[in-house]
């Protein structure tokens, strides 16, 4: 789960979603975390956060919001699979109606009331949800915010169109049929059978990207072509990665508060940081030592840190497909046992400010600070190379002198990862030393930022990579990551067993058992060894003090039309 940035599209990755297309989002890797030796108090509560939460009228009206991220856009339509990131879906969010629900801090979900008049079940068997759009909502195109754009996203996205390159259908493929109910704002989504996390299937697709699977898979790679929120795009500057966004003159809701927002990508943290110091930022997301060491000395003076410890974590995925070194589950489980968890995250942000019982993440889907959290590791999750070594030679290898190898080919792996990530770059020693002691040999091979998901991650081509994941409130939101056939399942690793697991889960509607299915199956995941959880990455955000409704989030939903300077600020000034 970190895809995006909150959606249930499924998770977004960071480099980071959307409606409930799979729950998490992509994040390239920048995300810090570990043992600290620079925190201090106790693990933050998963229903707190730190936004320096205003009223509107509070808040002037003007100035410049100057924001970065460290990977531009490689598709800009949020339903696609390359799209479902984190940098995208924070851009996107101000712009689009990325998500027709909102989530406060403690996860609790409703409809966004800026798209959504009602968003209920009217029948628990079958289970029968409505969905209601607010009146007089139109796309930028002129085209109407109505019943057909929620139609385009449960037909879309339930994966039954040919050569539509989805995020995940997760969730979609349980709807039996969408109707249109007593107006044209009003859909009728009819399940087969149960679905716990029905809320996040809500969502609207304009017909632009509906109608061919060309439009929907290329039509978006330079830009959005049809917004619909508190602000519109100014200018997108591909050659120099800027996007200026501007208040949309056309939009019904609460005024944007904003002169303009501007997305800047910065690959290099260093120099994210180095912009924030010299005042060319106005927020910095410090999640790692290259950053954090730079503006630490400027909190409190006009400056504050915000931190959360939300749904994200980070992760080492690994390539189980056939034919690659690691599609032996025994080879994979022995990966597990020579990586010292411990070490890596101090490897990574021995100094980064996590609390004194900061705890090491043993579950994929739930947070060490999660109801219903458990530890279902056992020996997967132990440091131990002499059992990885056994674990190879019950694979069929041999050492030979210090490398492992089997009918005479040695065992070697490729680590691929963004460059200009400073996680990864504090990562890859750590492990490939740890990799060779076994007998393991570790290449490493960095590529674009922007490349990372789409030429490398999702096709792939990799052994093992690292990066985050962005969750939602939404337990079944990850579930395209640990389904055999997931969409997000990138590494190809599963089982039946586990498949029914996660499906189990989906439609349990009783809180304590889904719980408990959830855990079985996350016991399975240590067991397939295909993604070895690392930690719970927290929201830290420094940022300056004048700024309201913005910063370490959490569970919670951005609401753009409440993002602005306080009253009497210097920034309102530009």
């Amino acid at each position: 789960m970190r895809l995006t940035r909150r959606s249930m599209l499924g998770a977004t990755a960071l480099t980071v979603s959307m409606g409930a297309l799979a729950a998490c989002s992509q994040d390239p890797g920048n995300s810090g975390g570990g043992a600290s030796d620079g925190g201090g108090g106790e693990q933050i509560a998963s229903d707190e956060n730190d936004i320096n939460a205003m009223e509107r009228d509070e808040l002037g009206e003007g100035g410049v919001l100057r924001l970065a991220n460290n990977a531009f856009p490689a598709n800009w339509n949020p339903f696609h699979t390359d799209g479902n990131e984190a940098n995208t879906s924070d851009m996107l969010r101000a712009i689009f109606p990325l998500e027709v629900w909102a989530s406060d801090a403690a996860g609790e979900v409703g409809p966004n009331t800026h798209y959504l008049k009602r968003l209920e079940l009217t029948s628990e068997d079958p289970q029968v949800m409505e969905i209601e759009l607010n009146e007089g909502m139109s796309w930028s195109d002129g085209t109407p915010i109505d019943y057909t754009s929620i139609e385009n996203v449960f037909t879309t996205m339930n994966g039954s169109k040919e050569g539509y390159a989805v995020a995940s259908s997760e969730g979609y493929d349980l709807v039996e049929k969408v109707e249109q109910g007593d107006s044209d704002l009003i859909a009728v989504v009819t399940f087969k059978e149960k679905y716990a996390d029905w809320k996040g299937l809500a969502g609207v697709m304009p017909d632009a990207l509906a109608e061919s699977a060309d439009a929907f898979n290329s039509g978006w790679l330079e830009e959005p072509l049809v917004t619909a929120g508190p602000y519109k795009i100014g200018k997108i500057d591909s050659a120099n990665k800027t996007v200026l966004l501007e208040p949309d003159e056309n939009w019904w809701g609460d005024k944007a508060l904003l002169e303009q927002v501007l997305f800047t990508t910065i690959e290099d943290p260093a120099a994210t940081a180095t912009s924030f110091q010299n005042g060319q930022l106005d927020v910095i997301e410090t999640s790692v030592p290259a950053t954090y060491s730079v503006v630490e000395p400027m909190i409190g003076d006009g400056v504050s840190m915000r931190k959360a410890a939300g749904p994200d974590w980070t992760h080492i995925t690994l390539n189980g497909t056939e034919g690659r070194p690691l599609a032996d589950q025994s080879v994979r489980q022995a990966v597990f046992r020579a990586i010292d968890r411990e070490q890596v995250f101090l490897s990574v942000n021995a100094t980064m400010p996590y609390p004194d019982d900061f705890e090491q993440l043993n579950n994929h889907v739930l947070m060490t600070n999660q109801e219903g959290y458990k530890d279902n590791s056992g020996d997967f999750g132990a440091y131990d190379p002499e059992a990885a070594k056994k674990l190879l030679e019950d694979a069929g290898y041999t050492m030979e002198g210090d490398v492992a190898t089997k009918d005479g080919e040695p065992l070697e792996i490729t680590y691929v990862y963004n460059d200009g990530s400073k996680t990864n770059e504090a990562v890859v020693p750590v492990v490939k030393e740890a990799l060779a002691a076994v007998g393991i040999t570790m290449k490493v091979q960095k590529v674009p930022p922007t490349d990372l998901f789409s030429q490398y991650v999702i096709p792939g081509e990799f052994d093992l990579t690292l990066f985050g994941w962005v969750g939602t409130p939404f337990l079944s939101s990850s579930d395209a990551i640990w389904k055999t056939d997931g969409e997000q399942n990138f590494g190809k690793v599963g089982n039946p067993e586990t498949d029914e697991l996660v499906e189990k889960a989906a439609i349990e509607t009783d809180e304590a058992a889904r719980i408990d299915l959830i855990n079985q199956y996350d016991a399975n995941l240590w067991e397939l060894a295909g993604t070895l959880p690392l930690w719970q990455s927290y929201d830290f955000f420094v940022q300056n003090d004048d700024l309201a409704n913005f910063g370490a989030w959490g569970f919670q939903s951005p609401d753009w039309t409440k993002i602005g300077y306080v009253k009497g600020s210097a920034k309102l000034e530009g």
